[in-house]
C-alpha cells in the first residue's frame, strides 16, 4: 500500500459514538494520484484498518466510514492509502447487504436480517418493515390483519391530499405509489442504499407527481441503528396542491403495539415535553417514542433535517402508536407549478433504552452537525 493523503477528523462540541461521516474529494484531485474509488484503503489513528466505502457523486469521490468513538473536542487522524487491501483482514459478513426477492429487498447487517423495503404493486404504497431490534423483536407494527389504521405499515411516505387524491388512507378512490425503476442499489461494509423513482397515481392511474426516494441503511450495532430517508417530490401538472390534511407526513411511522403510550410507552420531544398532550401539534427538531418490546426497552426517534421546508416540523404523534412529521396540517397546504419540487430529509434512529440512555439528543447533533474533516499535514 502507498500513502496518498491524511485526514483529520474533529469531533467538535459533541461526543461521537458510532457516527456516520463522509469526506468528498474531487475525482481529479492530485491527492489521489490517478487512483479511483475502488483502490482506496483507510487506516485509523492507531494504524488499524477502518471499514471504508466510496462512491462517485457529481464529479467527486465520497469517502464514507463510521467513527466508533471520539470524545467532544477530540481529534483523530486517518490515512488514505492506495492498494489492493494487502494487510487488511479477510472479507467477512460484517457488512450491509441487499438481498432481492419478489417485490421486496431485504437488508441484512452482519449477516442478520434487519428490515425490508417492500414495493408490492398490490399495495397502495411501499413500506420499510418490519425493523428488527437487537433481541429479535420488531421496533414497528406490521399487521395485515388489523382493523385499526390498517394503512399504518411500519414506515412509509405519504400525503393525505394531493389535488383531492388520498395517498395516506386506503379508502375507495385512494391513490397509489408505483415504482418506475430503481436508479441505484448499493451495498458494502459501511452502508447500503436504494434509490427509487416512483409515480404517485390517482385512482384512474394518472400520475399526479413523481418522486425520487433514497433510503440509506448504516452498519452500526443492533442497539443503535439509523435509516436515512431523502424524498424529493416533483410536480407533473401545471397546478398541484398539497392539502392542509392531518393525515400526512410525508414521514409516517407506526411503533410496535407493545411500545405505544396506550400500553405504557413514552413520547418525548427535543424540548423535554412528554406525552401526546404535550407533543402533538408542537414543532420540534426531533421526537422520540419508546416502550417495551420483548421485555426490553426499545425506541424510535425521528429527526427533522434543518434544510427541510418549515423546519422544525410539527409532530403528529399519538398515544396509539403513531409518529409522523407533518407540516401540512399545522402550517397549511402548498401549491406547486409544473417542474417545481420539494425535498424532505429525515433520519430515523432505532435505539435500545429510553431517550436519555440512547443519547437521542447527541445522535441528532451527529445528523445536523457531523464532525469536521480536513486534509492533515
Amino acid at each position: 500500500m502507498g500513502l496518498l493523503f491524511k485526514l483529520r477528523l474533529n469531533a467538535g462540541s459533541h461526543h461521537r459514538d458510532y457516527c456516520p461521516v463522509s469526506y468528498r474529494i474531487a475525482a481529479d484531485s492530485p491527492l489521489l494520484q490517478g487512483r479511483d474509488a475502488s483502490g482506496l484503503v483507510l487506516l485509523g489513528p492507531g494504524g488499524e484498518p477502518v471499514k471504508l466505502q466510496c462512491e462517485r457523486e457529481d464529479g467527486g469521490i465520497v469517502l464514507r466510514w463510521i467513527v466508533e468513538r471520539l470524545s467532544a473536542g477530540g481529534t483523530a487522524d486517518y490515512e488514505v492509502h492506495a492498494g489492493s487491501g494487502a494487510g487488511l483482514p479477510a472479507e467477512t459478513d460484517d457488512a450491509v447487504r441487499l438481498l432481492e426477492k419478489d417485490d421486496r429487498i431485504d437488508v441484512l447487517i452482519g449477516g442478520r436480517f434487519f428490515t425490508s423495503f417492500v414495493y408490492d404493486p398490490q399495495l397502495a404504497k411501499p413500506y420499510i418493515g418490519p425493523v428488527i431490534g437487537p433481541y429479535g423483536d420488531s421496533f414497528t407494527r406490521l399487521d395485515f390483519e388489523t382493523r385499526e389504521h390498517p394503512h399504518h405499515r411500519s414506515i412509509w411516505v405519504a400525503i393525505g391530499d394531493i389535488d383531492g387524491t388520498d395517498f395516506w388512507n386506503e379508502r375507495d378512490g385512494h391513490g397509489k405509489q408505483l415504482i418506475a425503476e430503481f436508479a441505484d442499489k448499493t451495498d458494502g461494509p459501511v452502508f447500503a442504499k436504494l434509490t427509487a423513482n416512483l409515480n404517485w397515481c390517482n385512482a384512474r392511474g394518472k400520475a399526479q407527481l413523481a418522486e425520487r426516494r433514497t433510503v440509506t441503511f448504516y452498519n452500526t450495532p443492533a442497539g443503535g441503528r439509523f435509516i436515512d430517508l431523502d424524498v424529493e417530490l416533483f410536480a407533473d401538472k401545471d397546478r398541484l396542491e398539497f392539502g392542509a390534511t392531518k393525515e400526512a407526513g410525508p414521514l409516517g411511522i407506526r411503533v410496535a403495539e407493545s411500545m405505544k403510550a396506550d400500553n405504557g410507552g413514552t413520547i418525548v420531544n427535543a424540548f423535554g415535553s412528554i406525552g401526546e398532550k404535550e407533543c402533538w401539534g408542537v414543532r420540534a427538531p426531533w421526537c422520540d417514542y419508546y416502550g417495551e418490546a420483548g421485555g426490553h426497552t426499545l425506541g424510535i426517534a425521528a429527526f427533522d433535517h434543518p434544510d427541510n421546508d418549515d423546519y422544525p416540523t410539527y409532530w403528529h404523534v399519538r398515544d396509539y402508536g403513531m409518529l409522523a412529521a407533518n407540516n401540512l396540517y399545522f402550517a397549511g397546504g402548498k401549491l406547486f407549478r409544473k417542474g417545481q419540487s420539494i425535498r424532505y430529509r429525515h433520519r430515523v434512529y432505532f435505539h435500545e433504552g429510553d431517550t436519555a440512555a440512547a443519547k437521542v439528543a447527541d445522535k441528532f447533533q451527529d445528523y445536523i452537525h457531523p464532525p469536521e474533516i480536513s486534509i492533515a499535514d
